[in-house]
Formats: structure tokens, C-alpha cells, sequence
């Protein structure tokens, strides 16, 4: 991250593209491979380059699952100025229309499902600390019964 931040986007796509071969974590491999695509689309001077970064980032959306954790949005940041000038040169934009909606509601049903999860780890985070507490309190009983069960046997 910190290469990529100071714009060193090969030092930064080479130490992504180690990164995303992680088969061990493959969270790691597909933040990773998100870092790559970024890296790729910065430093794409010609449009073969642009059109293999596309293609990275093309494969990271399909390699990404429906709830997303997150990735670091920081790394499209050196992307905007050039999206910004492409779009005032009168190019096509990168993005139809439809895309971007369909993007913009995916990123919502994220950001809600992101909360949802959040609500629901609270909730399972109290339930457990409820049922750790009945536990110990089963025990106590448990263990009280036992005393009395044994100091009946010892009247008897």
C-alpha cells in the first residue's frame, strides 16, 4: 500500500502480484489481486496496457464474492485525474451507464449487508456471553446439588 500511495506502481504491482498467489489466505490473494488490477490501470501508458489492466480488474470483480469485506478504495485515487481528463478529451467513457448503476446498487446492497453482519456478530457476540453465564450458573447448581446430595447420603 505504502508503494502504491507514493505512486510507485511497479514496486507496488510486483509485491501484489506476489501477494495474490497467497493460496492460503485467499482473502489476502484477492485484496491482493484488487491491489494489482489498481496498480496496472495506474501506470497503463498505452491502451493494450489499459485494456490488460481492465482485464485484471475484470477478473478481480468475478473472483470477488457477492459480500464483499472490503478492499481498499484509497487505491483507485491516482485513477480519478486520469478518468477526469479522459472524459474531458471526448473519449468514451471506461463505464456505460447501466454499469455504474448496476455498481452503485451492488455497493449499497454491500454497505447494508456490511451493517446487517455487524448487527448480527453484536447479537451472537451478547448470545454467547448469555449462554456463558447460564453455563457457569448450571454449574454452581450443579455443584450445590452435589454437596446437598451428599450431605443428605451422611444424615441417612
Amino acid at each position: 500500500m505504502d508503494s502504491y500511495l507514493a505512486g510507485q506502481y511497479e514496486k507496488a504491482a510486483s509485491i501484489f502480484q506476489r501477494l495474490s498467489g497467497d493460496v492460503t489466505d485467499p482473502v489476502l490473494a484477492r485484496k491482493a489481486y484488487f491491489g494489482l488490477a489498481c496498480a496496472s490501470l495506474a501506470m497503463a501508458k498505452t491502451p493494450e496496457e489499459l485494456r490488460e489492466g481492465l482485464n485484471l480488474w475484470n477478473t478481480w470483480v468475478q473472483m470477488t464474492p457477492e459480500v464483499l469485506p472490503s478492499e481498499d478504495p484509497r487505491l483507485i485515487t491516482p485513477l480519478l485525474p486520469r478518468l477526469a481528463a479522459s472524459h474531458s478529451q471526448s473519449s468514451p467513457p471506461l463505464l456505460s451507464e447501466a454499469e455504474i448503476d448496476r455498481e452503485l446498487a451492488r455497493s449499497r446492497r454491500l454497505a447494508g449487508c456490511q451493517e446487517e453482519s455487524g448487527k448480527i456478530k453484536d447479537l451472537l457476540r451478547r448470545k454467547t456471553a448469555e449462554a456463558e453465564a447460564l453455563r457457569s450458573q448450571l454449574n454452581a447448581l450443579e455443584r450445590l446439588h452435589q454437596e446437598i446430595s451428599h450431605k443428605k447420603k451422611g444424615l441417612e
